[in-house]
């Protein structure tokens, strides 16, 4: 539990560490207020039924020491709440941040179908549980804890017998909390896979639901539903596992009751112990003991937050890309004559023994614009993707300009491509903040320019209100070849030295691919191009195609007039394919 605290602490600030310490001290000195207060009434109670004084002190005395004992746990008790909950806005704080730079420096290649789900749970309720332990669990825990010791020292004095008694009855309880602590960890256990599942589940559902209405299965999603079944028994099989430590902890709680019941009437029966002794001494240790079972209450709620410290451990924790060993600057990059990339024999695999890439090699020159060709599964993307660094090579080298990508900054590599991806996400913001996502610095003029050549400015014209249409959510409000466009202005905007440009044609109608391709010529005037196309007759004029076999390595490299005079080659090959595909129509 210690040690889940400790974990917990480590996101916190400078100064939320000093107002946990200082919320630490002022729990202990609350649980040894209420401790002080709790004894105090077995010296007030037999002095009042007396009229004689009882522990050296008359009753008044022994007033005064339970209203001074009131007020300052008035005060103390205020001061602790306010520290509680500074202590808990600080973690909120610095965790939604740790997590935010958390997620803005893995690379890419590390985001899976299940991130979105697991994220957008952490980040929205998960945190709030353990900004809880903070506000509401930690400091009453320590309290709770000092008092107990506190209440065991005085009633020892007041009855050895009884302090024996109690100190018996701290590992029985102690026992009871183990077990309600481990059937909750099991529990636990059996309950996160599948909440996990859910959770993406359900943010699928919400996402695609244009696949699945085009499908017709928005009114029945069988993974959504065998997610929530299996959902359903790990939370009845765990509901059955805590409740059966929650049986045993009672259990032993209620034991250690009646033994302390019995071990007073022993002592009153023996005449150790005088009535009113006797009945102020049974209240003190039915409250001492609902002060074991409190600890033991809030050790077990702290087990059910380990879950989520575990899911945010995940993610803080995630493997980053080695940083560079030596950084390319920025400055030192070739300017707007482009630059060039190199792959050296680069082999690469998403899983062990499925290689995608094998013994790839080729050179693009500075100001060119080369096309990558093949099948479907060779490996075309992924060489976008080892461009960019979203992933490592396994073996050989990527080279942007004279330095190998694991050399360069992040943001410096960055800074040198451009990105356009047939998937195109645009932001829920007006057009013009679209486009200015590409260089937020640009003069309006230099957006205007980077619409003219990308086709963005028709658009504009188009719509009622221009520059300032909001696109929607993921640009719904504009087709497919509209987003494009914006994609292409971006790229125009950034004015990177290279541009990688990965099926952006493919799924287009004619009058958008033709925008597209000249504003791709566009490019081609102030920057490196590489393109990934299916569609061979866009990337004829390019100045090197490199094609790639089934087993992703290099089967040829060529002009379009070279690869073509080839008649048994597989780029030939691939040209005659599509130029029959042309003329196929369905009746």
């Amino acid at each position: 539990m210690f040690g889940l605290i400790i974990r917990l602490r480590e996101p916190l600030s400078e100064q939320g560490r000093a107002d946990f310490a200082r919320a630490t001290i002022l729990s202990c000195i609350v649980g040894v207020v209420r401790g002080i207060s709790l004894i105090a009434f077995i010296p007030a109670a037999l002095a009042l039924t007396s009229g004689h004084s009882a522990w050296g002190m008359p009753l008044s005395a022994w007033l005064v020491v339970l209203a001074g004992c009131a007020l300052t746990s008035f005060v103390v008790e205020y001061l602790l709440a306010m520290r509680s909950y500074s202590v808990a806005f600080d973690f909120l704080s610095n965790m939604h941040r740790a997590i935010g730079d958390k997620v803005a420096s893995l690379p890419l290649g590390s985001f899976r179908a299940d991130t979105a789900g697991k994220t957008s749970r952490l980040v929205s309720r998960e945190l709030m549980v353990l900004g809880e332990i903070f506000a509401h669990m930690y400091s009453p825990l320590i309290a709770a804890i000092v008092t107990s010791a506190t209440m065991l020292v005085g009633i020892t004095v007041f009855s050895p017998v009884l302090g024996l008694v109690c100190v018996v009855a701290i590992p029985v309880v102690g026992g009871g909390v183990w077990v309600a602590r481990r059937c909750l960890q099991s529990g636990a256990a059996l309950k996160e896979p599948p909440a996990r599942e859910l959770s993406h589940r359900i943010v699928e559902y919400a996402t695609k639901q244009g696949a699945l209405r085009a499908c017709g299965r928005s009114a029945s999603y069988e993974p959504l539903l065998r997610a929530e079944d299996a959902y359903g028994v790990a939370a009845r099989r765990s509901l059955m596992r805590e409740t059966v430590g929650q049986i045993v902890n009672g259990m032993a709680a209620q034991v250690v009751v009646v033994t302390l019941i019995c071990a007073i009437g022993w002592l009153a029966v023996g005449e150790q112990v005088g009535p009113v002794a006797a009945i102020v001494a049974i209240g003190l240790l039915l409250r001492f003991t609902q002060i074991l079972v409190d600890i033991g209450t809030l050790a077990s709620a702290f087990e059910t937050r380990r879950p989520v410290l575990d899911l945010s451990h995940e993610i803080l924790s995630a493997s980053e890309l080695p940083a560079p060993k030596g950084v390319r600057r920025t400055d030192e990059a070739p300017a707007s004559s482009g630059a060039s990339v190199t792959l050296e024999d680069v082999s690469f695999s998403y899983e062990a023994d499925h290689p995608v890439l094998q013994g790839v090699s080729f050179r693009v020159q500075p100001g060119t614009m080369t096309a990558i060709v093949g099948p479907s599964g060779c490996g075309k993307t992924t060489i976008a993707r080892l461009v960019a660094r979203f992933y490592d090579v396994d073996a050989g080298s990527v080279r942007v300009g004279d330095a190998d990508v694991r050399d360069w900054d992040t943001t410096d590599l960055m800074a040198q491509l451009s990105l356009v991806f047939q998937d195109v996400y645009l932001f829920d913001d007006t057009l013009e903040a679209n486009v200015r996502v590409g260089n937020p610095d640009a003069s309006h003029a230099d957006i205007e320019e980077a619409a003219r050549l990308s086709g963005v400015d028709e658009i504009i014209e188009r719509l009622p209100l221009g520059w300032e249409t909001p696109v929607g959510e993921a640009g719904r409000a504009l087709s497919g070849g509209e987003r494009q466009r914006v994609s292409i202005a971006r790229a125009l905007l950034k004015a990177a030295p290279i541009v990688l440009f990965d099926e952006a044609t493919s799924a287009l109608d004619p009058e958008n691919e033709s925008r597209i391709t000249d504003a791709m010529a566009a490019l081609r005037r102030d920057a490196t191009l590489i393109v990934i196309a299916h569609k061979l007759d866009t990337i004829t004029a390019a100045d090197q195609i490199v094609v790639l076999d089934e087993g992703g390595r290099v089967a040829q490299i060529g002009t379009h007039a070279e690869l073509y005079s080839q008649a048994d080659g597989q780029y030939r090959a691939f040209w005659d394919a599509r130029s029959r595909a042309a003329g196929w129509r369905l009746v």
